[in-house]
């Protein structure tokens, strides 16, 4: 065998491992979602990112200063992700975190809201208004009025609540 063809035999199984890590890479920094994208907005922008409701519900959303709104519920991605839509916009959100796969299922109470921000599709170097022991919370980031994130009983994050404007809480 020549130098050339060593050469060859060594490179392009080193250049095929590269791209293959690189590309693992890539895909464990996507996004789940963009929520900035999300909130607010109406079921059919919502579905040309989330994909069609699995469930679609019509209800009734108290808020805790005492509104009420009509509203329709539907649940997205294999049910881990739930919007309230009020007065026509994705207004109040939940996303179950331990019905995702992969990563977030590990995800540990509060040392990943961070990272979570960034799969999100926001700035993970925001600090929270609020940590304790039973939730972190972020308030009056671009777009979005408020974010709570709540733990389980094993110190992960169990799921989110977002609420889109303030009119709503």
């Amino acid at each position: 065998m020549n130098h050339k063809a060593f050469k060859s035999v060594v490179f392009i199984p080193g250049l095929l491992l590269l791209i293959c890590w690189f590309g693992q890479s890539l895909a464990q920094e996507r996004l789940l979602f963009d929520l900035k994208a999300v909130a607010d907005r109406s079921a059919p922008e919502v579905e040309k990112i989330l994909g069609k409701p699995s469930k679609v519900v019509d209800d009734v959303f108290r808020g805790t200063r005492g509104s009420t709104y009509q509203a329709i519920r539907a649940t997205y991605m294999n049910n881990a992700v739930e919007i309230t839509y009020l007065e026509g916009g994705a207004r109040y959100l939940t996303i179950w975190v331990q019905k995702l796969s992969g990563k977030y299922q590990e995800y540990s109470y509060p040392k990943d809201g961070s990272s979570l921000l960034r799969d999100l599709g926001l700035d993970p170097n925001t600090t929270a208004d609020i940590s304790t022991q039973a939730t972190s919370r972020w308030r009056d980031l671009p777009g979005i009025y408020q974010i709570n994130v709540f733990p389980t009983a094993e110190n992960r994050i169990g799921h989110v609540r977002v609420l889109a404007n303030r009119i709503y809480e």
